[in-house]
């Protein structure tokens, strides 16, 4: 949908969703003319029905049919479409435009914007409306995943000290948790369901095969399918450390005893972090240690793919490369330099040979 001004004049086109493509509605001396001519031919494609639906009744409808089957996500996707009736429930589906919504994603939490996006977006599939507002919107994001500074491996090795002087008695266990994720690249979720069963010590392996959700049931990992995890020394003898309960079946456990959740982990990792921050004066999240691990294998020499192997990921690699490799800039320069170390040698001695004693080239010595 455009106004185009040309000679004074305004020109109106619209996009056909019949034709699938751009349809010219006319000219008009006016501004205001041909604004209500593009509104009206684009309301003119909208099914009777939907020309009063509400956002409140679309939000409705969209959860029960596009329900999630996590049932995490859909108290994630109630929770944040309360926030979005509560905003819009009065306006009409259609009538919510691009400035408006940019005005809500702005003081929204970022995680309902995303759920509005997508539900504006399942509603444009439908045919409900012509373009999702909530798309494209080029909001300032916060420091993501690509701008983290990966910890180095005497960081780790330090962190996973600082976590068991933190927890005391149950420092080993912390010191352990602190290891494995940082060494093996598991997300959270997954450590959390981690059983003894799933431990191939004598290969240095782990099957990750289920991951704990927000409301603390299990399910199956990020991409549906198990995967094999290399353990790394440091890793293997993190795990080995930790003792076998024989009221769980589980790896890791609360200092209660009882297996980890994702509520119970933020509990366990807060103190670590603050002590963190008051060291270094940088905030540091849990799952910085996958990024971590991401960084140590590229640095070592694996090709993303295989990093992506590691971590889980289906792409190739191309996720790792984009958002959670971050190899030393200082060292990536050394390893430069060290691949050229030995022409660099070669190349001195070149211009001998090429010389004759006299310095001219192309005249052997006599």
């Amino acid at each position: 949908m455009a106004i185009i001004r040309r000679d004074g004049k305004y020109g109106v086109r619209v996009y056909d969703r019949r034709a699938q493509g751009q349809r010219w509605v006319g000219t008009f001396d006016r501004l205001k003319d041909a604004k209500r001519a593009e509104a009206d031919a684009t309301d003119a494609q909208r099914p009777v029905a939907t020309r009063t639906l509400t956002v409140a009744r679309w939000v409705e409808r969209w959860l029960n049919d596009y329900a999630r089957p996590s049932p995490a996500t859909r108290r994630t996707y109630r929770y944040a479409t309360g926030q979005i009736r509560d905003d819009l429930g009065d306006v009409l589906l259609a009538a919510v435009d691009r400035p408006q919504a940019r005005a809500l994603a702005s003081r929204w939490p970022r995680g309902t914007m995303r759920v509005a996006r997508t539900m504006f977006g399942d509603a444009v599939r439908d045919g409900l409306i012509v373009t999702n507002p909530f798309a494209g919107l080029r909001l300032e994001t916060p420091r993501g995943r690509k701008d983290l500074t990966a910890l180095t491996e005497p960081e780790i090795r330090e962190l996973a000290d600082m976590a068991a002087r933190v927890w005391g008695d149950y420092g080993d266990e912390a010191r352990a948790l602190v290891l494995t994720l940082a060494y093996t690249g598991l997300r959270p979720g997954e450590l959390a369901a981690l059983k003894r069963a799933n431990l191939r010590l004598a290969a240095a392996e782990l099957v990750v095969d289920a991951t704990v959700d927000a409301t603390g049931g299990e399910k199956p990992p990020k991409n549906g399918k198990p995967r094999v995890v290399t353990l790394p020394p440091l890793a293997l003898r993190a795990l080995t450390s930790v003792p076998a309960r024989v009221d769980s079946p589980y790896v890791f456990h609360t200092a209660r005893g009882r297996r980890l959740s994702k509520g119970s982990l933020s509990y366990l990792w807060r103190p670590v972090a603050a002590a963190w921050r008051e060291k270094t004066g940088h905030p540091l999240d849990l799952y910085e240690l996958r990024h971590a691990c991401a960084t140590l294998l590229l640095e070592r020499g694996l090709s993303p793919a295989d990093v992506a192997l590691q971590l889980g990921h289906s792409d190739g690699g191309r996720l790792v490369m984009q958002l959670y490799g971050h190899p030393d800039e200082d060292r990536a320069r050394d390893r430069l330099k060290m691949a050229f170390a030995t022409d660099a040698g070669s190349e001195r001695e070149a211009p001998l040979r090429r010389m004759g004693s006299k310095g001219v080239a192309g005249r052997s010595p006599k």
